[in-house]
């Protein structure tokens, strides 16, 4: 319920995004308003008002070391959160192939009636994502089942497991269409009755 409080989850829905996939750069809106647009650069985070004035935040990940932002996001950590989410999550298999990551097969997993095949993903420093190591699960088509991690902005013990649901089908790729969250637990297990809450992507262009 706290991440939901922070979250503000309303100020997340019927979004549009360009997401890039050569560096961490996502551009969304309307953000956090009618007629305003935000950018997200990993390093910077920056909110263009209708009006044509810009305010940014550098460095925003450390803003989440303020004890306010236990309880309430406000629209700079809101939009750091939601741009790095957006930029891991909507583009594999293109985040998978950027620069200093390290990717170590992990065995098998029986899991759904599938085997998935397990990948350990080491992330390098003030790479913008949840942590610095990632499980992802493959099924035996090649696509991504499940991705484990911990949300590092709120603490090493707030652990989530992404399942994919559906995909669209894009330009000869397989882009995710729906994601759900759940709270992990200990190794593999997770809490299935719980739903942290759903990423639904209505539509893809590439460019």
């Amino acid at each position: 319920m706290m991440f939901k409080l922070r979250l503000r989850e309303g100020c997340l829905r019927r979004l549009s995004a360009t997401i890039h996939t050569r560096e961490p750069r996502v551009e969304i809106a309307p953000f956090p308003g009618p007629g305003a647009t935000a950018s997200f650069t990993g390093s910077q985070v920056a909110i263009h008002a209708a009006a044509g004035t810009t305010t940014a935040l550098e460095d925003p990940r450390a803003s989440f070391r303020a004890m306010r932002s236990m309880f309430w996001w406000n629209d700079f950590e809101m939009l750091y959160f939601g741009g790095y989410v957006l930029w891991n999550y909507a583009q594999l298999p293109f985040l998978l192939l950027q620069p200093g990551l390290t990717i170590t097969p992990a065995g098998t997993s029986m899991q759904n009636g599938e085997t998935w095949d397990k990948v350990l993903v080491d992330f390098p420093p003030n790479f913008p994502t949840h942590s610095p190591r990632q499980t992802f699960y493959f099924g035996p088509d090649g696509l991504l089942r499940r991705h484990d991690y911990w949300v590092g902005i709120l603490s090493p013990l707030a652990r989530g497991a992404r399942f994919i649901h559906s995909y669209h089908a894009v330009d000869g790729l397989k882009l995710p269409a729906r994601i759900e969250m759940k709270l992990g637990t200990f190794g593999e297990s997770y809490l299935p009755l719980i739903s942290l809450g759903f990423v639904d992507f209505d539509a893809f262009t590439l460019g």
